[in-house]
């Protein structure tokens, strides 16, 4: 998530309260080679999708659609489904109950989903990285890396802009960066179910 914002924004206020977290998460994903072979990769792509298996009620989420209209349309799990389709692998089962649902309070939501929606920022890198060494593409088993395709700049833009111009109150804006951590510290568990 290394999206420019402005200097107040609360973006940025958001981009440094889950700092530790986002950099301890990119850290140990490198740290497994999630290229190096079709395992290890695999095993990466499991954990992308425990955890948007598990967040998939944000893109449905009655709230975040009123301020966000192509919500549904930022969804990459069907991509991922494909990609273990290409794969001739199964798809993993996670045991743990979703922590998001539609009644989750709107600021949470949205700090939730701006962990969610970074992730597509580095996923561009990521895939480029799956074709040279694993010769995998958009079109055959890393199409969650290449994503939906052009656009990807501007609907990341336009969730930093409503985050900045949403009027939350005190009491939410905390909830804004509690939402994120929480989805920062979801991913970790999940990275220590699979890396275990």
């Amino acid at each position: 998530m290394t999206a420019a914002v402005s200097a107040s924004s609360r973006a940025l206020a958001l981009r440094q309260g889950t700092a530790d977290l986002h950099d301890n998460i990119d850290k140990s994903i490198m740290e497994k080679d999630p290229f190096a072979n079709v395992d290890n990769y695999v095993k990466f792509l499991s954990l992308q999708y425990y955890f948007l298996k598990d967040v998939s009620a944000l893109y449905e989420h009655t709230q975040l659609s009123k301020h966000i209209d192509d919500l549904v349309s930022r969804r990459r799990l069907g991509l991922l489904e494909q990609d273990f389709i290409d794969l001739e692998r199964r798809l993993p089962t996670s045991t743990l109950v979703p922590l998001i649902d539609n009644n989750t309070d709107l600021a949470t939501a949205l700090g939730w989903l701006y962990v969610v929606e970074g992730s597509k920022v580095g996923a561009a890198m990521l895939g480029k990285q799956a074709q040279a060494r694993l010769h995998y593409t958009g079109e055959f088993a890393a199409r969650y890396l290449a994503g939906p395709g052009a656009g990807r700049g501007s609907a990341w833009r336009h969730l930093v802009q409503l985050i900045d111009t949403i009027e939350l109150t005190a009491a939410q804006e905390q909830a804004l960066i509690n939402g994120a951590r929480q989805a920062f510290t979801r991913f970790q568990l999940y990275q220590a179910q699979v890396y275990s």
